[in-house]
């Protein structure tokens, strides 16, 4: 039922830009008048991942079991790798990725967590990405108008994130860590997994009740955030769009990261050219072909992120792409971390 839902999610897209593109027109629209600029975009995104790295080591740097501070670069490899994964493949995997890569390097330092907290600090990470991107989009939309759709969903998503938060806060220490063996049905089952990734999550919290943590990882998320709208808006600026100007880049960083959160495709194709598409000739006046161009080149200025900066520490960590899909997809949280060289 899922595929047949996500074929026909896909099929729908298509046929909307089919009937919107003027095919004859795409060859030229391909070809922006200031393509160097697009050096600067690729150097944003690259910008938003390492930021987005301070910030997840902000929150595993709390975690007791870790007695000294991670160095950068132990978080940002697996970063990246995780970013070529999802890139390439779909139902974000590469989230399970990077996690089993900084846990191996986690144990080469002597640092010994397990695969469900380190799980538990993405979600923690991504929660407070997720609320620093909200307030960055009313920030927007308080200088600049935005249309009623982003307000609302935008509003919405921060409301959730910012009661899993709160909810995590309050119950700390409330709960005791599940037993593994409880449990005989499947329900069951599935219950002492939920409950011991929701005690991984309420650990993972600890970052944000030291102020000093808090205010890394808050703002390292506000810099990935102003990254990534930089990036866009040298895009456009390459198209020779700047009349949509940083209201239009505000606006599509709301679609495009809408968009993003729900994987359908690797890469998320198809989805993130109707995110760009729409915003753009619906609220700016660009041709359907220009609006497909531009979202066909934005994408790649951040698919290049992940696949070149992807593969290069990925061979640094001595682990094939398909040995790490295997064992991502067959448990390998579970499991000992991936052998190869991994350094400390």
């Amino acid at each position: 039922m899922q595929v047949v839902s996500r074929i026909v999610l896909v099929a729908v897209v298509v046929a909307l830009v089919v009937w919107r593109v003027d095919w004859r027109s795409m060859k030229e629209a391909l070809h922006p008048q200031h393509p160097w600029v697009l050096v600067g975009a690729i150097a944003a995104n690259f910008a938003s991942v390492i930021f987005k790295g301070f910030a997840w080591k902000g929150v595993v740097d709390e975690l007791p079991e870790v007695d000294h501070r991670l160095r950068l670069r132990q978080v940002v490899s697996p970063l990246f790798v995780g970013f070529l994964f999802n890139t390439v493949l779909a139902a974000r995997i590469g989230e399970i990725v990077k996690v089993m890569l900084l846990r191996r390097r986690m144990h080469a330092a002597g640092i010994y967590a397990s695969g469900t907290t380190l799980i538990g600090t993405v979600v923690a990470e991504n929660l407070v990405s997720t609320i620093t991107w909200v307030l960055f989009v009313i920030a927007i939309g308080i200088v600049l108008p935005l249309p009623t759709y982003a307000w609302l969903l935008s509003l919405t998503l921060g409301a959730l994130c910012l009661a899993v938060v709160v909810a995590a806060l309050v119950s700390r220490y409330r709960h005791h860590q599940p037993d593994p063996g409880a449990g005989t049905t499947l329900v069951d089952r599935i219950l002492v997994r939920v409950k011991r990734l929701w005690a991984a999550v309420e650990r993972s919290h600890d970052a944000l009740r030291s102020p000093r943590a808090l205010s890394i990882i808050g703002g390292a998320s506000l810099l990935t955030w102003f990254a990534q709208l930089g990036g866009i808006y040298m895009t456009l600026y390459a198209f020779g769009l700047k009349h949509v100007g940083w209201g239009g880049a505000g606006l599509l960083l709301v679609t495009v990261t809408l968009a993003q959160a729900f994987p359908v495709l690797p890469g998320n194709l198809v989805l993130f050219q109707a995110a760009a598409l729409v915003p753009l000739t619906a609220s700016y006046g660009v041709s359907a072909s220009t609006a497909i161009a531009f979202s066909l080149v934005l994408q790649f200025t951040e698919a290049v992120v992940g696949v070149a900066f992807g593969f290069i520490f990925l061979m640094s960590e001595g682990v094939a792409f398909g040995e790490l899909r295997r064992s991502a997809r067959s448990g390998g949280l579970n499991e000992d971390p991936p052998p190869g060289p991994a350094e400390a």
